[in-house]
């Protein structure tokens, strides 16, 4: 636990399952496209690899929170996935337990010491 990827991995974690509701929120979009606006969407603070994309996607497709079609475009298919009502309702659940959580994780990184005005000292 004293290793900063420990805490990374596990917070990415959760932050991408977010950012990815987020993204099929907008709009449906396939993988490769989640990747890069999970990445966009903070700054970089959420690296999503394709290890941790498609088994979530494969996660909430089977859980009913997302649909999948087949695209064609230039020659090639690809999967769309799209948000479903009952992932929509668990964005929204999300959303509030985040940010209910929010106040005080910035109270407690606060308490930390840790300067947010220079994080690079």
């Amino acid at each position: 636990m004293n290793e900063p990827g420990y805490w990374e991995k596990l917070i990415n974690r959760s932050l991408c399952r977010f950012f990815l509701l987020r993204a099929l929120k907008q709009r449906p979009m396939h993988g490769y496209e989640l990747g890069k606006f999970i990445a966009e969407a903070c700054s970089g603070c959420c690296q999503p690899s394709d290890a941790m994309i498609y088994p979530t996607l494969r996660e909430l497709l089977e859980g009913g929170y997302i649909e999948c079609h087949t695209e064609s475009k230039g020659g090639r298919e690809r999967k769309v996935y799209a948000l479903t009502e009952k992932g929509l309702e668990s964005y929204r659940v999300a959303a509030e337990a985040w940010d209910k959580a929010i106040p005080y994780l910035v109270e407690a990184t606060e308490a930390s010491g840790i300067n947010r005005d220079n994080k690079e000292e």
